[in-house]
């Protein structure tokens, strides 16, 4: 019995020495709006949360933002807001083609989340809401050319119609 013990533990050893070492997927960094970034870090495509800072998110939302913390990830920079109620958000993506806007809609789908084409909004754009009564989360996602922004908040969709014409005209 120890033999084979033995000869299992060594041909697992070997076989953790001979395989193939699985990738780690990349970490998102996180670094305050201000803060310069290393190239490592750096926000794609130029974009990051001093793009839509708490004032003008807040004011085009009607709500009382502060303290956005960002997050990047390779081409998508996230900005998440305290205050607002319930949970605020922007997201910035780079290359997002027709392909990668579907995508990102059918994950809302997948979800379970019902989403409403918003024709005649910049390129393409759709909208979702989660929940009911008093604890409303609303979704606006649009592309214009090959960035996509998305925002999440409290606030109606003719609000964040407002923050997101806005935030293409900060671009």
């Amino acid at each position: 019995m120890k033999k084979a013990l033995v000869a299992a533990v060594g041909l697992l050893g070997l076989v953790g020495c001979t395989a193939t070492p699985v990738p780690t997927p990349p970490q998102p960094t996180t670094a305050p709006p201000s803060a310069s970034t290393t190239a490592a870090e750096a926000a794609p495509g130029g974009l990051d949360c001093s793009k839509a800072p708490e004032e003008v998110v807040g004011a085009a939302l009607q709500l009382n933002l502060v303290h956005p913390k960002q997050t990047v990830n390779q081409n998508v920079v996230v900005c998440q807001y305290e205050g607002g109620g319930v949970d605020t958000m922007v997201r910035f993506q780079t290359e997002s083609d027709a392909d990668a806007f579907a995508r990102g809609k059918k994950g809302f789908t997948d979800s379970g989340q019902r989403v409403t084409d918003l024709g005649g909004f910049f390129d393409e754009a759709y909208t979702s809401t989660l929940g009911a009564g008093e604890v409303v989360q609303n979704t606006l996602v649009a592309r214009k050319g090959d960035i996509e922004i998305l925002v999440t908040s409290a606030a109606n969709f003719e609000q964040e119609k407002k923050l997101v014409t806005e935030l293409f005209g900060r671009l």
